[in-house]
């Protein structure tokens, strides 16, 4: 946690909490009415190399006392009337499960938040200020899309607003304050969904794949449920499924539905390799053709993409047919906002 001394202060910072909840990426702004240093009283155990940015420049690092009488290690900036620190903190420092927190820190929890649910996390910190007041005082925390937010407290007085995954707290005349922010996982509803609609299909289920996986929701159908052996027309009962997938998913909620083709090892050859000479344009043409009805279901072309990879992305042995009747498969990928798919 950090803290500061200084009079007639004014402070605002924002942590932005990065999505696998490695590191806290903490942006602070700190303004005085007469010119004058500001130092901030960090752990003794802090990494300075986690500040990436400070003005003014010509601060200086060091092992002092705050003025409780504590060892830290302080940043000491010079002179001025305005202040910004940049740094890449680790979460350790402020991110734990709500299981962790200590008796007196449980008594202000939201009552409409479970204080033994260990799949809540909390988000902790403090603005103190060793005389005086804050003339001002905003914390801001931006936790990201894979998250929800459940509750909140602060220690002083002041005021929440809440937009969506950022939350903001804003007090005037406020002593030293915490804030408690907690969060989860948000339930994937889409996940379950599917999961329903897989069990539904009966003698197909077997066949049809679903995971999490760091791409996104990857839902994996074998060749023979969509089309016919080298044929890249939607069969019937192909479009029935299409369609049930396509009721399931809130395009407005993920960024881009992929498709990718994927075929086995053996060349086309004959007849069909005047039409698809590799699997290459057999691969695209499948994907492509699942797109194409997607869109006219109502998916937004804007969030889709066709993708072939042909033989080149196997996940099963080629040379028996098992493994090649494995490879043979078309896979719907659903990316969420938050991910990012090379």
């Amino acid at each position: 946690m950090l803290m500061f001394v200084i009079l007639n202060y004014t402070r605002e910072d924002i942590y932005f909490i990065e999505p696998t909840l490695a590191y806290v990426v903490v942006f602070t702004v700190n303004k005085r009415d007469d010119k004058g240093g500001v130092i901030r009283y960090y752990p003794k155990t802090y990494n300075p190399n986690f500040v990436m940015y400070a003005r003014p420049f010509g601060y200086k690092w060091s092992v002092c006392k705050d003025p409780d009488g504590k060892e830290r290690m302080c940043l000491d900036l010079p002179d001025a009337y305005s202040f910004s620190v940049l740094q890449k903190d680790t979460s350790a420092i402020y991110i734990s499960k709500i299981v962790e927190l200590s008796d007196s820190e449980k008594i202000a929890i939201p009552v409409n938040v479970d204080k033994n649910d260990s799949s809540i996390y909390v988000f902790r910190a403090s603005g103190k200020i060793f005389k005086g007041l804050y003339e001002e005082l905003a914390m801001v925390v931006v936790l990201p899309l894979k998250f929800e937010i459940v509750g909140y407290y602060s220690t002083a007085v002041g005021n929440w607003r809440q937009v969506g995954n950022t939350l903001a707290f804003y007090g005037s005349k406020v002593p030293s304050n915490k804030i408690y922010v907690f969060f989860r996982v948000k339930e994937d509803t889409l996940y379950r969904e599917l999961v329903k609609l897989i069990q539904e299909e009966k003698e197909r289920k077997e066949q049809i794949t679903l995971e999490k996986t760091e791409r996104g929701l990857l839902l994996r159908l074998p060749e023979n449920i969509l089309f016919e052996s080298g044929s890249a027309e939607i069969k019937e009962s192909g479009k029935e499924l299409i369609k049930e997938i396509y009721k399931k998913i809130d395009f407005s909620k993920i960024k881009e539905l992929r498709v990718e083709g994927h075929t086995d090892s053996i060349p086309i050859i004959g007849k069909l390799a005047e039409k698809y000479p590799t699997n290459w344009e057999l691969s695209t043409a499948r994907s492509s053709a699942v797109v194409r009805y997607l869109i006219e279901l109502g998916a937004p072309k804007q969030k889709l993409a066709a993708v072939g990879y042909a033989d080149a992305r196997p996940i099963a042995d080629n040379s028996t047919p098992e493994g090649r009747a494995k490879n043979r498969r078309v896979e719907f990928l659903i990316i969420s906002e938050e991910q990012t798919v090379p």
